[in-house]
């Protein structure tokens, strides 16, 4: 049938990826599930391996690469992926969080002996980058890589960076930063590498990926070449990614079809365990040095709190559940702004516009952002900067005005978000927990960390890692009270081990940023017998998302091999059943 059906379509201009899934050819076709192809064939013929530790290994590479009296040793999985990357000329290493990518990113220039190598970290571990450096180099030989912001590389300014400076490594630490295959910086990287694919790429991070084989699979491809263990055609990745990816529509999932041949003898082919099979296939690949092991000696508990919220909040929960509107009557027009103002409600207050923007401003600002997206789906440009300079220059047509319809209203309104309280029931539970022992407040808000920061006197670590008085996150253990700390802020690349106490007051909806937060004092060097994640939880918005990014974390353990901190956790939630029962009330909706 296939056959038959793919010269059809051909007559029409369409392949397969073209029908409705849900129509009932494109039904059949995911019962069917996954195609054989010749790229599954040419996975399946790539040599397999399982690195061991090698002290001998590690011994060499310490003899070669430290200095006459440096006195630290290296681990053997950094031993490991340093060999692979030297023999290869590229690694790919989703290593756990504090598990010694940092070395290995400051090393690797040293084993390929490269000229010009860079190292892309995210700005706001900059400063933490250079002062590692300084302190490894009295430990290690190794040359200073050029340090290179992601943020910066996406801006219009770098857009001819790579061309200006020809790089022959790049080493991406916290590599999930070029998984948008849409954003800037990862259109300029994927640009050069294709353009240059000699040269070599050094990828890590300790959450490769959130939900999706998509997320990883061109990484890998620079990082290996014909080599990579992923399909490097795009058709042949998105049915892969059908059928292994995380929270997919419903109807949407293929079968697994043609990736039972990743199986094992005897294996049911479920989505477990194909899952797995494919986990198997990629971090037994050379030029791929995963961890597997789990973590540091101490034990994990996470325990939801719910907190007190006042009758106001209620009320402005019943106005958001019944009318869609904000408790100052502002429409919301989709599921995702309902789901961010309810997960701020339940904090005690919600953001708003002052003033509001006109209609007619949204309304052209909506249609702007709809032509940028689908510009820079079909066009070598990367920001909206980009393609407005192009509609401008008339190098790129606009035949509906949407670029001046939004130049000319673009100044008539300042958008200024300002937090309106309700209740300040959460703070309040917030500093009680923060008076029992020294501990971290976690904060997705600014506006909740800025108002506990005012009424407690706490610290308020947020910008690059800072207080207010310039004060550093990792030195803050040194005065024995508990701090405030923003999650967007500290929740990679800190070394906050001397803590063991923690409350999370809204949850990441993800297990990426999950995984990345847990590994921020659950962690090698960790002294403490437990750690301990008390998580607040005022409404079901909360509660589900902390169960996505469990979802999220038997996706990512099971598909790279990553042991997940949510899983290895002893979590004390509520279960789907204890959320059911309180479905009337307002917040549990």
């Amino acid at each position: 049938m296939a056959g038959i059906l793919n010269k059809m379509l051909a007559r029409a201009g369409k392949t397969v990826e073209d029908l409705n899934p849900i129509s009932r050819v494109g039904k059949i076709l995911r019962r069917n599930g996954v195609r054989d192809s010749n790229e599954l064939d040419r996975i399946l013929r790539l040599p397999r391996r399982k690195w061991e530790d090698a002290p001998s290994l590690a011994s060499d590479l310490q003899t070669w690469l430290r200095t006459h009296w440096g006195t630290m040793e290296l681990r053997p999985i950094q031993a490991a992926a340093l060999q692979e990357l030297h023999d290869l000329g590229g690694l790919f290493a989703p290593i756990r969080v504090g598990g010694g990518k940092t070395l290995i990113s400051f090393l690797a220039a040293a084993v390929v002996e490269a000229e010009r190598p860079i190292l892309l970290i995210p700005a706001k571990l900059r400063d933490k980058t250079r002062r590692e450096m300084a302190a490894l180099q009295e430990h290690w030989n190794f040359p200073t890589p050029k340090i290179i912001t992601y943020e910066w590389l996406g801006r219009v300014g770098a857009a001819e960076f790579f061309e200006t400076y020809q790089p022959d490594l790049i080493i991406a630490d916290e590599c999930h930063k070029l998984k948008n295959m849409e954003a800037a910086v990862t259109r300029r990287v994927n640009r050069y590498m294709s353009k240059n694919p000699k040269v070599r790429f050094a990828a890590m991070s300790g959450t490769i990926t959130m939900r999706s084989l998509r997320d990883y699979a061109h990484i890998v491809e620079w990082c290996l070449g014909s080599f990579a263990p992923v399909p490097l055609k795009w058709t042949i990745l998105s049915e892969w990614a059908d059928a292994l990816d995380e929270k997919l529509a419903d109807g949407q999932r293929l079968a697994p079809g043609a990736l039972i041949k990743l199986c094992e003898p005897g294996e049911t082919p479920d989505l477990s365990a194909t899952r797995k099979a494919f986990r198997r296939r990629l971090t037994e690949s050379y030029g791929v040095i995963a961890t597997h092991e789990k973590y540091v000696g101490c034990s994990l508990y996470i325990t939801a709190i719910e907190p007190p919220l006042n009758e106001a909040v209620d009320e402005a929960f019943t106005t958001l559940r019944t009318l869609w509107e904000t408790p100052d009557g502002w429409p919301i027009s989709d599921g995702i702004t309902m789901w961010r103002h309810a997960r701020e409600l339940a904090c005690g207050f919600y953001y708003k516009w002052d003033p509001r923007p006109p209609r007619e401003w949204l309304e052209a600002r909506k249609q702007w952002c709809k032509f940028v997206r689908t510009t820079l789906k079909h066009r070598p440009v990367d920001s909206e900067l980009q393609v407005a300079q192009g509609v401008a220059a008339g190098r790129i047509p606009d035949p509906a005005g949407f670029y001046e319809t939004w130049k000319a209203i673009r100044d008539t309104f300042k958008t200024n978000t300002v937090p309106v309280w309700l209740d300040d029931s959460v703070i309040e539970l917030a500093d009680r927990w923060a008076s029992e022992s020294p501990g971290i407040v976690w904060v997705e808000h600014q506006a909740f960390g800025q108002r506990m920061a005012e009424q407690t006197g706490r610290h308020y670590y947020h910008r690059q890692g800072k207080n207010a008085a310039g004060g550093m996150i990792e030195d803050a253990h040194k005065f024995g009270v508990s701090i405030i700390a923003s999650i967007a802020s500290n929740k990679e690349g800190r070394n906050l081990q001397e803590w063991n106490r923690n409350l999370i007051v809204s949850v990441l909806p993800n297990g990426e940023g999950m995984e990345q937060l847990l590994g921020r004092t659950h962690r090698d060097g960790q002294q403490a017998d437990e750690v301990v994640y008390d998580v607040l939880m005022g409404c079901k918005e909360q509660w589900a998302g902390f169960e996505q990014a469990r979802a999220d974390a038997r996706y990512i353990e099971d598909s790279i091999g990553q042991a997940q901190k949510l899983l290895y956790a002893d979590v004390d939630v509520p279960t789907p059943d204890e959320v059911a029962e309180r479905s009337l009330e307002i917040r549990w909706r």
